[in-house]
């Protein structure tokens, strides 16, 4: 069924767009997307309409509610409704006088057997209309100059994959391997829009060169939204929306903050979007969970190579690149709630919990992005080692792009542990084990061993200095109680910290006061719970996980040497 879809504009300062859409004959209801690929929540984008109804030839059609995101009716008919959006995410719809954004999962319903679709935008003047859907038919619309931007997608998960930017963008662009690429950002930010064309064009290379120096699509849009802080991005087949702080170019680790995130969105083109278990694509039931426990590959092995694309396209160093890798293991040492959650649970659990902690995550979850990415690095020292350095991470990975990702299908359930134990030989099970320690159990990740395949070491440096509680806080409400920290039987989330031996507390000042407080230190807290006021003892304790570092050692034999080598190729020259 062809289905047309009109967005218009209709309350920038209210943050409310006005959706109607020609819904064909035959259809007898309408869904309203409850989730978007790329994110695992089930949000319901439904409880942001009002005024829903329809009409054909000047009567009204009767619409009526049947379920939380889906309402009967009877087609052909005009149905209209309003959304408001002013949450200004990569996931989000969000309207105000200089930005218009939306998923299509955002704002569109769909129908039953749903083919072809246009999609027409208002598009203020002075503005432009961004989405990978390509060159749009613009007419000269009624709202004060303006125009109207038309797309087509020829089916349903296209349209599904296709945001929509509206505004005043800045454009920068670049060829990469006979591909135009754009890059669409909002106006008055600190970075320098020609550097990021040249850093974004040798991203876009380093990772095309993982496949034989080629990419899976003929166009490709990056698209910068900002904030005042905030960090985030979103995969699309053809395209990634990027959200990063308007102020944060300049700082030279703020920058590598954004050239990291976008080669995380880019490289999902492949995996992701295109190497993906059979659960995640390439068509998707809008109205309900896509449950797989592999998202630890496509999220962990997706932060494991924006790194190293990275530090292959030159614009992370060397130094930077290990440094980088050190804080994912101790990101990952400071969470007790590894010891509890497997990396293929966390997958599965991604739609009740990554993206609803509650104050007792950091003891009873991992994330698959963190747990995935030191695993996958680990799992590639383990791969060179193994096969004298003539097979990696990034052989397995192009076996999943030639055997069903290049091929427009999903990999079955094993795929990952089959081809590494191909590679291997794995006569003994001793990699079967391995495999099975690190994705389906909950001990420690032991990267020191990998580590030692490269003739590397990861060396702790010396502990930050005071005392530490083993609490989240927010001021100086407690948020949340480590389960391994000095205060697990004294606090609880949500009490207040009120002084310390006697000596009243502010916001600003304990990180100062407790680093003036030496671990072992008992010390009195005075706490407020649930409208009283009491006394809790707490003897400080030493940060369980000390910073670290990734050093070489300065003789190693041949095959450490060869692994090293093959690991930190050097970077890519970059024209």
């Amino acid at each position: 069924m062809f289905v047309a879809y009109r967005v218009q504009l209709a309350d920038r300062p209210g943050h409310r767009f006005h959706v109607s859409v020609r819904v064909p004959a035959g259809a007898e209801w309408v869904d309203f997307p409850s989730w978007a690929p790329g994110s695992y929540l089930m949000r319901e984008f439904a409880r942001f309409v009002r005024d829903i109804h329809a009409h054909e030839a000047g009567s009204p059609v009767e619409v009526r509610r049947v379920s939380r995101n889906r309402w009967a009716l009877r087609g052909p008919c005009t149905l209209e409704y309003d959304v408001y959006g002013r949450d200004k995410t990569v996931r989000t719809a969000f309207l105000d006088e200089e930005l218009a954004f939306f998923l299509p999962s955002n704002l569109l319903v769909y129908v039953a057997g749903q083919g072809a679709s246009t999609l027409a935008v208002d598009v203020p003047a002075g503005h432009t209309a961004v989405c990978p859907l390509g060159p749009s038919r613009a007419v000269v619309g009624a709202n004060s100059g303006g125009t109207v931007a038309t797309f087509s997608a020829p089916d349903l998960d296209t349209l599904m994959d296709s945001p929509v930017s509206i505004g005043a963008f800045e454009e920068g662009h670049f060829e990469a391997l006979g591909v135009t690429h754009q890059h669409w950002i909002e106006p008055r930010h600190n970075g320098d829009l020609s550097r990021m064309s040249q850093d974004l064009r040798s991203i876009v290379v380093a990772a095309a060169a993982l496949f034989g120096d080629t990419l899976p699509y003929s166009h490709y849009q990056f698209v910068s939204l900002h904030q005042r802080s905030g960090h985030g991005g979103l995969e699309h087949k053809d395209c990634s929306v990027l959200l990063r702080p308007r102020l944060g170019f300049a700082d030279p680790k703020g920058y590598e903050e954004f050239l990291t995130l976008a080669a995380h969105e880019h490289f999902h083109a492949w995996n992701v979007k295109r190497i993906h278990p059979a659960e995640l694509g390439p068509t998707f039931d809008y109205a309900n969970e896509a449950y797989t426990r592999e998202l630890w590959w496509l999220e962990g092995g997706t932060v494991y190579y924006e790194e190293r694309v990275a530090f292959l396209a030159g614009v992370v160093s060397r130094a930077r690149h290990l440094e980088r890798l050190a804080d994912l293991v101790f990101r990952l040492r400071g969470q007790p709630g590894r010891r509890h959650q497997s990396l293929e649970d966390s997958s599965f659990d991604a739609w009740i919990k990554l993206y609803r902690p509650n104050e007792d995550a950091v003891n009873s979850t991992i994330s698959y992005y963190l747990k995935g990415a030191v695993v996958l690095w680990c799992m590639d020292l383990e791969l060179r080692h193994r096969t004298g350095g003539t097979r990696s991470l990034d052989d397995l990975l192009r076996a999943l792009w030639e055997g069903w990702g290049r091929h427009g299908r999903g990999f079955p359930p094993g795929a990952i542990e089959q081809i590494a134990r191909g590679f291997v030989g794995d006569e003994d099970g001793s990699f079967s084990r391995w495999y099975a320690a690190c994705v389906r159990g909950t001990d420690e990740v032991d990267v020191e061993r990998a580590l030692d395949h490269a003739g590397l070491d990861l060396v702790a440096s010396p502990s930050r200095k005071g005392g530490w509680l083993g609490v989240e806080l927010s001021g100086l409400s407690v948020t949340s109680v480590r389960e391994d920290g000095p205060a697990a039987s004294a606090l609880s989330p949500a009490d207040e910290l009120l002084a310390i031996d006697a000596e009243r507390l502010d916001a600003a000042g304990l990180p100062d006061r407790l680093a003036n407080l030496k671990p072992g230190r008992s010390v009195r807290l005075l706490v407020g719970r649930d409208g009283r006021v009491m006394e809790r003892e707490i003897v400080l304790g030493q940060p369980p996980a000390p910073d670290l570092k990734i050093v070489a050692r300065e003789h190693t034999d041949s095959l450490r040497s060869t692994v090293r080598d093959g690991w930190l190729a050097a970077a890519l020259p970059r024209n």
